[in-house]
C-alpha cells in the first residue's frame, strides 16, 4: 500500500533525530516554516507532527511549539522465558543501574516459611532496590533469600545481577512460578516501588528454584508498564 504524503514526511524527519540533525530538546520549527520548506500544505506537516507525537518523539506544549523528546526505553520480554530485570535492559541495549539499595534482615514468617521451605523464624535476607535503563526507571524489586544460600553475598551494596551471582555460589536457577498481579497501593512494598516509578506499574511475584528443585529466593518485581512490554503467545487448542 502506497503511503500517504504525511507518513513519508514523517519518515524524513524521523532520520533527522535519528542522525541527531534534530537534537534532543530541540524546539522544531513551525508549521507554516516546514510547509514552506518542505513544500506542503500546513494540514500535512500537523498530520505529521501528530505522527511523530503518537510515536512518542515529540512533546506538544500548548502556546510553545513542538519539542523532540528523549525517546523513552522499551524493553520487551516474553514470559515464557525467565528472565531477570538486568537482563532485560542489557537486551535492550542500556545499561542498568542499580539505586537506592536497601538491606534487612529478620526471621522467617509463617508465610515465607511455606513458600521458601524454610523452618519458621529461620533468617532471611530482604534486599531491595531501584532499577534503571539510562536514566529511565524501570522497575523497583524485592528478593527474598534463606540466609543460608546467600552468605555474605549482600556484604556490601550490590549492583549486580542475582542469577549469575548465585551461579558464582554454585547455585543454578531453573525455572520460576510466575503471578502476574494487580498493586495494592496499600502495600508497604507498594508505595515505595510506586513512588520510585512515578507511572502505571504491575506486579510479577516469582519463585525461583534451582536445578536441585530447592525454592532458591521470593522476588516482587513492581514493573513500569510505560516502559516494560511483558507478552505471551496463546495458541488455540485444536
Amino acid at each position: 500500500m502506497k503511503k500517504s504524503l504525511y507518513e513519508d514526511l514523517a519518515e524524513r524527519f524521523v532520520l533527522k533525530i535519528e542522525n541527531d540533525e534534530w537534537t534532543v530538546g530541540m524546539r522544531v520549527p513551525g508549521e507554516i516554516e516546514l510547509a514552506r520548506m518542505y513544500g506542503v500544505g500546513r494540514s500535512t506537516i500537523r498530520e505529521t507532527l501528530n505522527l511523530l507525537w503518537q510515536r512518542g518523539l515529540v512533546e506538544k506544549k500548548n502556546g510553545v511549539g513542538t519539542f523532540i523528546k528523549a525517546k523513552e526505553p522499551v524493553l520487551e520480554n516474553p514470559l515464557l522465558e525467565l528472565t531477570s530485570v538486568g537482563q532485560m535492559i542489557s537486551e535492550a541495549g542500556y545499561d542498568p543501574h542499580s539505586v537506592g539499595f536497601k538491606k534487612k534482615y529478620t526471621k522467617a514468617s509463617k508465610e515465607l516459611s511455606e513458600k521458601l521451605k524454610t523452618g519458621i523464624d529461620e533468617d532471611i535476607i530482604i534486599i531491595s532496590r531501584g532499577r534503571l535503563a539510562g536514566e529511565t526507571p524501570v522497575a523497583y524489586s524485592y528478593n527474598i533469600f534463606p540466609e543460608r544460600y546467600v552468605g555474605d553475598m549482600f556484604e556490601t551494596e550490590f549492583k549486580g545481577k542475582v542469577i549469575p551471582e548465585l551461579e558464582k555460589r554454585g547455585i543454578r536457577i531453573r525455572y520460576a512460578d510466575t503471578e502476574i498481579r494487580g498493586i495494592d497501593p496499600g502495600n508497604a512494598y507498594a508505595k515505595r516501588a510506586l513512588n520510585f516509578l512515578d507511572s502505571s506499574a504491575v506486579l510479577l511475584e516469582q519463585l525461583h528454584y534451582d536445578d536441585r528443585g530447592r525454592a532458591i529466593f521470593l522476588s516482587y518485581d513492581y514493573l513500569n508498564t510505560d516502559v516494560m512490554k511483558l507478552n505471551i503467545r496463546r495458541t488455540k487448542k485444536i
